[in-house]
């Protein structure tokens, strides 16, 4: 009776492993069903995919347009980046926010696990339609947002940038999009064609990319300005109490283990004996 759950214990012990040590074997993300996606073409539609520049460089600022792809399934699949740790991707795309009410709205970008690359610039140009005027809340060029939201002006065109550094070496799936306030996260993806009442789910923009490298640290040998930090301020690095308190936790851990294995036993002999 007690092979079975050895046996099950094993097999999931190898499976995690195998997904720690083999991170090529990752898919594409290629839809997302958690998302609302009548209730996403409501707010935002991207008109065009997105274009990922990859600048084979570890210094800022970044110069020229970089080597650039553009985030679409084909039909060999996604595109793939080949880049080194510590280089950058330069992430130009487009929406228009077209529901009737001004809200709050920001960028991201996701892979499965989330730790792959840093963000290192934010930055948003707001058009309104011709013939209207800017006003303060949809005007300027390339503005840059820092870790702010911003607002979403209904009608308004927004030309938005992410700069991300790669900082692990991993095989990853990378999506961006836009948060919407009230709505929830809705990923870059072409708009609905023709349809009527709640849409097919889409294929999702997006592209692989394939780091190689040591671990980097995000903000590793740039020049910040003002900041007392300059390339110094460890994200990555494990600190000496964290550390320590997971090796606690773990003995903890051992030692209960022990004490009810222990436990046990004891029950089982002092059964026998009555």
């Amino acid at each position: 009776m007690r092979a079975l759950p050895i046996a099950v214990t094993i097999v999931l012990g190898v499976v995690l492993l195998g997904f720690l040590v083999f991170p090529g074997g990752v898919r594409g993300h290629e839809q997302e069903t958690s998302v609302d996606w009548e209730v996403a073409y409501a707010n935002i539609r991207v008109p065009s995919a997105p274009i990922y520049a990859h600048y084979a460089t570890q210094t800022l600022p970044l110069t020229g347009s970089g080597t650039p792809t553009t985030a679409v399934m084909g039909s060999q699949g996604y595109p793939t980046i080949s880049l080194n740790t510590g280089e950058f991707l330069v992430i130009t795309w487009t929406f228009n926010y077209i529901a009737a009410n001004a809200v709050r709205g920001d960028l991201f970008w996701i892979t499965r696990l989330g730790l792959d690359f840093a963000t290192i610039g934010r930055y948003v140009t707001c058009t309104l339609p011709a013939p209207e005027p800017p006003t303060a809340d949809c005007t300027g060029t390339n503005t840059w947002i820092g870790s702010s939201s911003f607002l979403l002006v209904p009608g308004a065109r927004y030309d938005v940038t992410l700069v991300l550094r790669s900082i692990q070496p991993t095989f990853r799936h990378l999506h961006v999009g836009v948060s919407v306030q009230n709505v929830g996260n809705i990923p870059a993806a072409p708009g609905p064609v023709g349809v009527t009442g709640n849409p097919p789910i889409p294929v999702l923009y997006g592209a692989f990319t394939d780091a190689n490298g040591p671990v980097v640290e995000p903000l590793q040998g740039l020049t910040i300005g003002r900041s007392p930090f300059q390339g110094t301020f460890l994200l990555l690095t494990p600190w000496s109490w964290a550390v320590g308190g997971f090796v606690a936790q773990v003995l903890m851990g051992l030692v209960f283990i022990g004490i009810m294995f222990w436990y046990g036993r004891w029950e089982q002999r002092k059964g026998a004996r009555g």
